[in-house]
């Protein structure tokens, strides 16, 4: 009998019929340090961050800082040991360029993300959809002057007026570069009417050292213009205050902030417990009230945001701008100089 049994659960295994249920772990159980790289802004950060820990009690986070650029060439320049753990943030054409240096791992809720967020072998995982946007001082422009699209940019009254980060070490400036050239361009010569069309802009754009930078110069007035993200415009007051934010008539990009565990990362366990978290609807839901970030999740209806249904959105290339990076960034490099 007992033989027949045995027998009887390997048929099972082999034809997949046989599927072992482990216990789940309670979440003090989960202890040791996970390492995160990331590029968000530090409010939003700090305050996933804190909701994982006040999950998971005995895990503590370690947190790096820095932009996205600096991060995945970080990670690059670790991978025979690695430090991080988990890259939390950065557009996912970004990550696409280095997913080499990540590990796949589908999460528990995949079914609820469009196939188009998040890579086909699962090495990263879209977690917030970001359109870019322009944001604009009123007290600066006047009402009839508020740039409607990227063209009008490219007005010479702008000259040296439009604050944009540095596409070599911001993931958002690169995907803003890349969703002009995408615009304008097509793929079948690598996008040359779109890099006509951003030389053109160049007099008019102050490069900024950080992403951050493109939306804070411009509420303090330093600058009328900037190219930011939807997520750092909403965080101002759009109603009453003096910016306004403009999602671009001719199109704009929604590339997702993206989440990635490293290859060969110290602690596996840890990271994919924090990936299940970032993209829970806990956390999903925190993240869009108090930071105006768009959930990913399809059962997380966003809140004081347009749907992206009412946005022009244009046809983002991924494995264009994922696999072109480094020229694609060399050309930005030459413009910036030729300017």
């Amino acid at each position: 009998m007992k033989k027949f049994i045995s027998l009887f659960l390997a048929v099972l295994m082999v034809f997949g019929l046989f599927t072992a249920v482990h216990a789940e772990k309670a979440p003090e159980e989960y202890a040791g340090t996970l390492t995160i790289y990331s590029p968000h802004d530090a409010d939003p950060l700090n305050a996933g961050v804190a909701g994982f820990e006040a999950k998971y009690p005995n895990v503590k986070v370690e947190i790096v800082a820095d932009g996205t650029g600096n991060l995945l060439n970080r990670i690059k320049a670790e991978a025979a040991a690695p430090e991080a753990d988990i890259l939390w943030g950065g557009g996912a054409d970004s990550l696409a360029a280095y997913k080499e240096y990540f590990q796949s791992y589908k999460p528990s809720c995949i079914d609820l993300i469009d196939p188009s967020l998040y890579d086909p072998e699962c090495l990263w995982i879209g977690e917030s959809p970001l359109p870019m946007v322009f944001l604009v001082n009123t007290d600066l422009v006047a009402e009839a002057d508020i740039p409607q699209s990227w063209k009008d940019l490219a007005d010479p009254k702008w000259e040296k007026k439009i604050a944009m980060a540095d596409p070599a070490s911001s993931g958002s400036a690169y995907t803003q570069l890349n969703t002009m050239l995408m615009i304008y361009g097509q793929v079948e010569d690598d996008y040359a009417a779109g890099w006509e069309f951003v030389k053109g802009l160049m007099n008019n754009l102050v490069i900024q050292s950080g992403s951050s930078g493109a939306h804070k110069n411009v509420d303090s007035g330093e600058y009328p213009i900037g190219i930011t993200l939807e997520k750092a415009a909403v965080q101002y007051d759009l109603e009453n205050g003096h910016l306004k934010m403009i999602y671009p008539t001719d199109g704009t990009s929604a590339v997702p902030d993206g989440i990635a565990i490293v290859k060969d990362c110290k602690n596996l366990e840890l990271a994919q417990l924090f990936v299940e978290y970032a993209l829970s609807a806990e956390c999903q839901e925190a993240q869009n009230k108090d930071y105006g970030r768009r959930p990913i999740r399809s059962d997380v209806t966003p809140v004081g945001l347009e749907p992206l249904s009412s946005i022009t959105l244009m046809n983002y290339n991924f494995d264009y701008a994922g696999a072109n990076k480094a020229d694609i960034v060399e050309k930005w490099q030459d413009a910036v100089v030729g300017d």
